[in-house]
């Protein structure tokens, strides 16, 4: 669980510079009872990148690392985009 908790923290931190950092909202959601982790990246309405995890406390924690790891490639792909896309200071 300790790999997991490390890909939680990374999603959470990537979820906060989008707040911050850009004009990107995010979303995470972990509820209990729906037993669901949702994720959601937005650019004003527009969806850019959505993510629910289903029967989350039940899934195989191999495949629950998978499904973790490629939320945060995705996160860090779109935040790499952002960056690519500023003006670079002089």
């Amino acid at each position: 669980m300790d790999a997991n908790l490390s890909l939680f923290n990374q999603i959470n931190s990537l979820s906060y510079w989008f707040l911050l950092e850009s004009n990107y909202k995010s979303i995470v959601v972990l509820d209990a009872e729906k037993d669901t982790y949702f994720i959601n990246i937005k650019k004003g309405k527009q969806p850019l990148y959505t993510h629910c995890i289903n029967h989350f406390s039940k899934k195989n924690k191999n495949f629950l690392k998978f499904e973790l790891i490629a939320i945060v490639n995705s996160l860090l792909h779109i935040k790499d985009t952002i960056m690519s896309r500023r003006p670079e200071s002089a």
